[in-house]
């Protein structure tokens, strides 16, 4: 019989995001491997959608997180449903909280896969406020795990919330399908690089509040010569044109920031033009503002 594994996400594509790309990638290697995966997410149903995953709608966010009336219900259901072997919860994520007052769900072993800390810092303090909350319960749950994977030494190191879990986590570093990697094409004239750049820097991620865009920008428009193209939508949108409008430089009306909604991984792939990957990470579990890197 084959191995059943019930994954608790935050989101799952189309919906954009690095944990909901690994999510898809894992749940279809593991199903290509003959494992009898599902996956319980967040959001509204697609027509598209694959019998294995399963979208509980939310009715609103709060601070940052997904708010579903429905999900504790929806996962008591899909456990009975699927009967798994294990039930992998992918963190942070609120609604995996629920797996602690189901008592279906205190049966199965848990394997916690571990993506980030809640860093708050000063960027926010209604984040702080909430994690406090948050935290006994995230607690609990690692607590209550058989097992924990993070995905780097360094983030095992760093992390605060794992610091007391050591002996039952692994580092296993994230996996990217590379099957899926297809062939370049070129770059609209709206986002191609300007004759006078001397470093193009090209950073993808959701624009909100712990990636730190604000501090990347500030920088490029400091720099004679540097042009910076973000790919990437979020609520913090309108707040990061004010931003570039109150950081350029004097005598250069251009800002040398340009936008790009999200593409897909075919368009993506044509930005090896860039000369290197800027990664603007506030809230990462070190003291780290930017990571740069050259395709």
């Amino acid at each position: 019989m084959a191995l059943r594994v019930l994954h608790i996400g935050k989101f799952y594509p189309p919906y954009r995001g690095g944990m909901e790309v690994f999510l898809a990638d894992l749940l279809t290697e593991q199903r290509k491997q003959g494992i009898d995966a599902h996956a319980l997410v967040h959001g509204d149903p697609e027509p598209d959608d694959p019998p294995w995953v399963q979208r509980v709608p939310v009715q609103f966010s709060l601070v940052y997180a997904p708010m579903a009336a429905g999900f504790r219900g929806a996962m008591a259901r899909a456990i009975e449903r699927i009967r798994p072997d294990v039930l992998h919860l992918h963190l942070p994520n609120n609604s995996a909280l629920w797996a602690l007052t189901l008592p279906g769900a205190r049966t199965i072993p848990w394997v916690i896969h571990w993506q980030s800390d809640i860093v708050f810092s000063d960027i926010k303090w209604s984040v702080a406020l909430a994690y406090m909350v948050y935290k006994p319960f995230e607690q609990a749950l690692l607590e209550r795990s058989a097992q924990i994977i993070a995905t780097s030494p360094a983030y095992l190191e760093a992390s605060k919330a794992l610091r007391s879990w050591h002996d039952k986590t692994n580092i296993i570093p994230l996996g990217i399908n590379v099957e899926a990697t297809p062939a370049p094409v070129e770059l609209p004239p709206e986002l191609q690089w300007r004759p006078e750049t001397q470093l193009k820097l090209l950073s993808i991620g959701r624009l909100t509040y712990y990636k730190g865009f604000e501090t990347l920008i500030e920088a490029v428009n400091s720099m004679p010569g540097v042009e910076l193209l973000i790919v990437g939508e979020g609520e913090l949108r309108p707040d990061l044109e004010a931003v570039i409008n109150e950081t350029k430089r004097p005598g250069q009306p251009p800002a040398p920031v340009c936008w790009a909604n999200w593409m897909t991984r075919k368009n993506t792939r044509s930005l090896r033009s860039a000369t290197c990957f800027a990664w603007p990470r506030a809230s990462v579990p070190k003291p780290l503002v930017l990571w740069c890197w050259k395709p």
